[in-house]
Order: structure tokens, then sequence, then C-alpha cells
């Protein structure tokens, strides 16, 4: 599969530059967080193939107090502790809980577990989705995941893991699955030159027989985009890559209706476009890009925001949504040895500068379908912890440890 650092052959070019950024609490509203287990080792900065595990002090880009059982003042916020790093990668986001993949005490990689938000845990014996550091693994949104290959004919597994049931659906000949939300599935067929020319919406039983089958075919100066078609989702609409980068796709999940929505790329490479979906707004952005643009999501083709998307030393910028905010993570540039990464700001849709929510965090955003979004980054306490990320009622935003 195409890795988000290679297409085509081709390894991709970072652009850094400085990132300046306020700090301020009066944004941020956090609960006192609940105490979460950490995985503890003595090991110095470390590189291996499935995991990580390391302590470090915080780096000069961490801004102080970020997180803390009050609304804090600069001036009153403490210096943050070492941070305790734990790779821990998102895989899915859902509405009962997340998929996560964290580091054994020895660095080795964790299995994949189920984490729901209340509490309790279930491990995967397998997983077929998109992964962290793909394109496309922004194509999260559900409690059921694929847990057989992404792209395959002939027959998908998929699993509900809020309770833990497989369904095993046998896919329509010529159709091939690209994604999966709740009892729907996205598959797409290929023409005679293996271009993706029609998506199909499948609709499951709850023995996985298909009841519906409704095609979608491309705008009629298009095709869809066959690598990781599904930019995000979730159980009401996906939004779908093109093979040209001017425009992704809405798709209506229930009707087959879909709609395109100008990107403002600044190349016409499809597979370096981002998006989030949130109950509220759509967001779409192509890597590099200064600006990300932001839709209301009852009015996809209405008005759009530009909303500044900050540089970073640190690596290309991530997008996600919560409320009227922005959230804005950073991967690293390729090869970087694994560790506390760039922070995890939040840039309000209205105009503003971006504030520091995480001072430093993993990459992955994952949006969660009813509202909100979870990410993994550095605590108060210096640990290295999954945090949900909603609008408290005041409507500032909100922090959890999880």
């Amino acid at each position: 599969m195409l890795t988000s650092r290679a297409f085509d052959g081709r390894l991709r070019e970072e652009q850094v530059s400085s990132l300046h950024l306020p700090f301020s609490a009066d944004y941020l509203e956090v609960p006192v967080p609940q105490s979460h287990p950490l995985l503890t080792t003595a090991l110095a900065a470390l590189t291996l193939a499935t995991g990580t595990v390391v302590t470090l002090a915080p780096t000069a880009h961490a801004a102080p107090g970020a997180l803390g059982a009050q609304h804090l003042s600069s001036s009153q916020t403490p210096a943050p502790a070492p941070v305790q790093y734990v790779q821990d990668l998102l895989y899915a986001a859902g509405d009962s809980g997340y998929l996560h993949r964290r580091a054994n005490a020895d660095g080795s990689a964790g299995p994949y577990t189920w984490r729901g938000y209340e509490g309790g845990e279930r491990t995967l014996g397998s997983y077929g989705g998109a992964l962290p550091g793909e394109y496309g693994y922004y194509g999260t949104g559900s409690d059921t995941v694929l847990t057989s290959q992404q792209y395959a004919g002939g027959q998908a597994q998929l699993q509900n893991l809020a309770t833990g049931e497989t369904t095993a659906v046998t896919v329509p000949e010529g159709q091939y699955v690209a994604a999966a939300f709740g009892s729907t599935l996205i598959t797409q067929e290929y023409n005679e030159v293996w271009q993706a020319a029609r998506l199909h919406i499948l609709r499951l039983s709850d023995a996985g027989a298909i009841v519906s089958d409704i095609p979608v075919d491309p705008p009629s100066d298009q095709f869809f985009e066959k690598q990781q078609t599904v930019l995000a989702g979730d159980g009401t609409s996906a939004l779908i890559r093109l093979r040209h980068a001017t425009d992704i796709g809405l798709l209506d999940l229930a009707t087959g209706s879909l709609t395109t929505i100008s990107t403002h790329a600044t190349d016409d490479d499809p597979l370096y476009l981002q998006a989030a979906l949130s109950p509220t707004h759509i967001a779409v952005y192509h890597e590099g890009a200064n600006q990300a643009r932001v839709v209301r999501r009852d009015d996809p083709t209405g008005a759009q925001t530009a909303v500044t998307v900050s540089q970073s030393p640190t690596g290309t910028a991530f997008v996600g949504l919560v409320g009227n905010w922005l959230l804005t993570s950073y991967r690293p540039p390729y090869g970087t040895t694994p560790g506390p990464g760039g922070p995890l700001l939040a840039t309000p849709l209205t105009g503003g500068d971006p504030r520091t929510l995480l001072p430093a965090a993993e990459p992955q955003i994952g949006q969660v379908p009813g509202g909100g979004a979870i990410a993994v980054g550095q605590s108060a306490a210096g640990t290295w912890s999954v945090h949900r990320i909603t609008v408290a009622p005041s409507g500032k935003l909100a922090l959890q440890v999880l």
C-alpha cells in the first residue's frame, strides 16, 4: 500500500518553518484527568521497527501548562513534567471508543486494542483498515472496523468493537472494499484500464447479507481516486477523493448523492489531500498549503472559510475539527526517530491565533462521529496519553485524559 511519504516511488520533501505560538488557557476547560497506567522503562532514545518507548525532558517547542485541572493563565502555569513517551498510534475512533496500538514496555509493537471512552478494552487479532502514516487514515468514524484486507474482493470481515460481534460479508463480484461505516460498506469497481469508475454503497443486514446496492458515478469530468478513496466519514456521509485534486465529493450514504466541494488545491495530486468531517463542518487541506478550507456540512457548496494552518519545524501539518475550531497536529519528516512530536493546536474558525492544546502529540487525529476528536500527546503530568477533545457547555474546548 502507498504510504503518506511515498507515491510512485517519490519520497516527499518536508517544508518547515519556524512556529511561534501564543498560549492562554482562556479558551480551554479541562477536567481533572483520570489516572492512566503508563508503561515505564529506562530506555534512552531508541528506534525500533515496531514501537518505541523513551523518557525525555520537554522540548523547546512545548508550550507549558496546556493541561491542568483549573482555568490557568500563563502566569499561573507550572512547567510540564518530563515526557514519558510511549509510541501510541491511533487507527480509528467511533462513538463508543477508539482503536489504538500502544508499544509494549520493551518497545515492541503492542496488540491492536479497542478502548471504550467509559473504560473496558478489547484486543483484535487483526486489522485491515487504513493505517497511520498512510493516505486515507482519516477515513475512520465508526465502532465497526474492517478486519480483513482493504481493497480485497470476495469476502470482507467486519467487527463491531463495542460489542465484539463479527460479520462476514460476501462482496459482489467485481467490487472491492474501500471503507466500512457501521452497517454500510463502500466498495469500488474498475473499468478495463483499472480506473475507479464507480462506487457502491452496500447496506448490510445484521447477518451480513446485502440489503441494497446503490451505485455512485463520479462527476462527468472525473474518476474516483483508487488509492485511499475515502478521506473521512461516519454513518451518514463520507468524503471521497477524486482523481483530480480540484474537488472532493461529499457522499450521502443513504441516497448515493454526490456533492462536489472545491479544494483550492495547490497542485493536482489528490493523494496530498486531507479532509475532516464533524457534525457541523467539513475541512479540506492540501498538504504544504498555509490554509485549510472549511464549509458548513449543511451547506457544502456555500461560502468557504480559509483558516490559517501554521507550518512547523516538526513536520507536515494534519487537520481535524472540533466545534468551531480547526485542529492541527504534525507528522515528523521521513526517517525521524519516533518520539514526542509537534504540538496539537486549535485555531478558531472565526479567525485568530492558534492555541496550544497539547505541547507535544502524535500526528493522528481521530474524529468522533458524534462530535469531538481524540489525540495522543503529553499531559501536564508528563504522561503520554490519549486525550478526548470536546466543546464544553461554556463553549470552551475541554480535554479529558482517557
